[in-house]
């Protein structure tokens, strides 16, 4: 539990609410508010669970991987393993307004591919904070 990164799983929460806003702007039926609400929570909940069991399971990664490139591959590996599973068992719960299950693989990838993306550009973020460190490092040494 020491070893996981709190602040990821914080970050998959508002990951969680903004795919919920994604995917409410992808239904297009009448839904009132209070049910959207219920949904984005629900949807931040689920992201909560997801960047939780992520890190976790990132966690117990052996230290030999600490390389920044395997570690966000494999990172990602897990979040996007992780969110299929939990996306499979809602799949297996009959959805309430009638919809078939044909209609959720579009979803699916909507989900998945939020996920890689918002890892990548974590990824990238990263990649930038470090070139960023360089080259403040490099600066310091000159003067």
């Amino acid at each position: 539990m020491e070893n996981m990164n709190l602040a990821n799983v914080i970050k998959s929460f508002f990951l969680g609410i903004g795919i919920g806003i994604v995917l409410l702007m992808y239904n297009h039926e009448a839904v009132p508010s209070d049910v959207r609400l219920i949904s984005v929570l629900a949807s931040g909940s689920i992201g909560f669970l997801i960047g939780f069991m992520t890190e976790w399971l990132t966690a117990m990664l052996p230290i030999s991987l600490a390389k920044a490139r395997t570690y966000f591959f494999i990172n990602n590996l897990i979040a996007v393993i992780v969110a299929a599973f939990f996306m499979a068992l809602l799949m297996i719960f009959p959805v309430s307004s009638g919809g078939d299950k044909v209609e959720l693989m579009p979803i699916l990838g909507i989900v998945l591919g939020v996920i890689c993306a918002a890892n990548l550009f974590d990824y990238l973020m990263y990649r930038r904070t470090q070139r960023k460190l360089q080259s403040y490092k490099s600066q310091m040494q000159d003067n």
